[in-house]
C-alpha cells in the first residue's frame, strides 16, 4: 500500500531547470513538516549553486543531461524511471518546458501530478500568431493533465480560471514564501559601501532589476525619465540584469537624451545591497507571475513604482504600499514617480506597513503549509 495513505511520508519529487539560489523552493523545504513530506529534486543541466543548495539540505538530487529542447523532450523516460526508483508519490512541476516533461513523466509512471504556473499571460502576447496557437495549445495540455496547479498570484488564478476554463477545484493560490533572513543579510555598511561605489551621494537614485528584454518596460522607463530630469536633474537609474537588447537599450538612452543618467550594472550578486542604497524602486515590466523584485522592494522598505501586471497587486495590497500604474504608459509611470518624489516620507511610511503586510500573507511557514494541504488532498483522491 502507498506509504502515504499510512500517514507517513508523501514523498514528492520536484521538475525543474534551474541554476541559481532559489529562496522560493530554499523556503518551502525549510519551512515543511519533514514528518509529513520529503523532497527529491530533478533538474535539468548541471552542478551549480541551485543542486548544492538541495543537497546541503539532504535532498536527492537528480541531474538529467539536456541542454537542447529536444534533449529534454527525450528525457520523460529517464525522469519516469527515477520517479519509480525513488517511490514518488507526487510529482511536482515548476516552469513551462519541465512542467510539460515532468506531467508527462509523472502519468507515464501512474503518479498525480501538481504544477506551480510561474508564468501569467506571456504566451497570450507572442506576435506570432502560429507560435502562440502552438505554445498555448501545449499550455493547455499541461492543464488539462495535472492533477493541481498553483498560481501565485491573483492574476494568474484568474487566467486559469476565467481564461483557460480549468475548474476552480483544480486551482490553489499560494504566494511566493517569504522570511526576513536574506534581507536583514543586506548590513547599512554594504549600503554605504555600495552608494560610495556607484556614486549615489547627492543623486536621486532609482533602480530597476530586470533581464534587458522588450517585455520588461525599459522603453516607457526612458521616456519618462526624458521628461523627468527636466525638473530632477539629480535623478539617476541603476539597470541591475543582462539580455540581448542592453546594445539596444544604451542607443535608446543616447537618443532620448538620458544616458549620463543611467547605470548598465549587468550581472549582480549584490542586487539586494544595491536596491537597499536606492532611493526608489521602479518595475515597469510588462509581464511577470509574482515579481521576486516587486516583492524585495517592499521588504527593503524602499518606495516603488510598479506597472499593474500579474503579481502587483498581491504584493503592493491593491496600492496601499506602492504606485501601481497602467503597463506600457509612459506618462503614467512619469507621474508615479513624481508622486513620490514629491513625498518621499509618506512613501517611506507605505513600504514599512507593506513589510509587515508581505510577512503575513507570503509568510514562509503558512505557504508551506499550503502546498503540505494540497499534497495531502491529492494523496485522499
Amino acid at each position: 500500500m502507498n506509504q502515504s495513505l499510512n500517514k507517513k511520508l508523501i514523498r514528492v519529487a520536484h521538475v525543474i531547470d534551474v541554476e541559481s539560489s532559489n529562496y522560493y523552493l530554499n523556503n518551502l523545504i525549510d519551512f515543511s513538516d519533514p514528518d509529513k513530506v520529503k523532497y527529491i529534486m530533478i533538474t535539468f543541466g548541471e552542478e551549480s549553486v541551485f543542486t548544492q543548495e538541495m543537497r546541503a539540505r539532504g535532498l536527492e538530487v537528480f541531474i538529467v543531461p539536456a541542454d537542447s529542447l529536444k534533449q529534454k523532450f527525450k528525457a520523460v523516460r529517464q525522469i519516469r524511471q527515477i520517479l519509480q526508483q525513488t517511490r514518488a508519490d507526487i510529482v511536482h512541476t515548476h516552469l513551462f518546458i519541465p512542467s510539460l516533461i515532468g506531467v508527462r513523466a509523472g502519468q507515464k509512471a501512474g503518479i498525480k501530478t501538481i504544477t506551480t504556473r510561474h508564468h501569467s499571460d506571456a504566451l497570450y502576447n507572442l506576435s506570432s500568431w502560429l507560435k502562440r496557437k502552438f505554445w498555448l495549445s501545449l499550455e493547455k495540455y499541461v492543464n488539462r493533465k495535472a492533477n493541481h496547479i498553483i498560481a501565485p498570484s491573483q492574476m494568474v488564478y484568474d487566467i486559469l480560471v476565467q481564461k483557460e476554463q480549468v475548474p476552480a477545484s483544480r486551482v490553489s493560490l499560494i504566494p511566493y514564501g517569504q522570511t526576513t533572513e536574506r534581507f536583514d543579510a543586506v548590513t547599512p555598511d554594504m549600503i554605504r559601501a555600495t552608494r560610495t561605489e556607484l556614486n549615489m551621494e547627492g543623486k536621486i537614485t532609482m533602480v530597476f532589476v530586470a533581464r534587458l528584454f522588450n517585455r520588461k518596460g525599459h522603453t516607457y522607463l526612458f521616456k519618462a525619465m526624458a521628461v523627468l530630469i527636466n525638473d530632477f536633474p539629480q535623478l539617476e537609474l541603476c539597470l541591475v540584469g543582462t539580455g540581448p537588447h542592453r546594445e539596444l537599450l544604451e542607443q535608446m538612452a543616447k537618443e532620448e537624451g538620458i544616458a549620463n543618467h543611467v547605470q548598465f550594472l549587468g550581472w549582480r550578486n549584490d542586487a539586494l545591497s544595491i536596491m537597499g542604497a536606492a532611493d526608489m524602486i521602479v518595475h515597469p515590466s510588462l509581464e511577470d507571475a509574482l515579481s521576486s523584485a516587486v516583492i524585495e522592494a517592499v521588504m527593503m522598505e524602499k518606495p516603488i513604482v510598479a506597472s499593474d501586471i500579474s503579481g502587483v497587486k498581491d504584493s503592493l495590497g491593491n496600492g496601499k504600499y506602492g504606485e501601481i500604474v497602467p503597463p506600457a504608459d509612459a506618462k503614467a509611470l512619469e507621474e508615479g514617480i513624481r508622486r513620490i518624489l514629491a513625498n518621499r516620507p509618506l512613501a517611506l511610511e507605505k513600504e514599512k506597513a507593506g513589510k509587515t503586510y508581505l510577512l503575513e500573507y507570503m509568510a514562509a511557514p503558512r505557504v508551506a503549509a499550503a502546498y503540505i494541504s494540497e499534497y495531502e488532498k491529492l494523496m485522499t483522491h
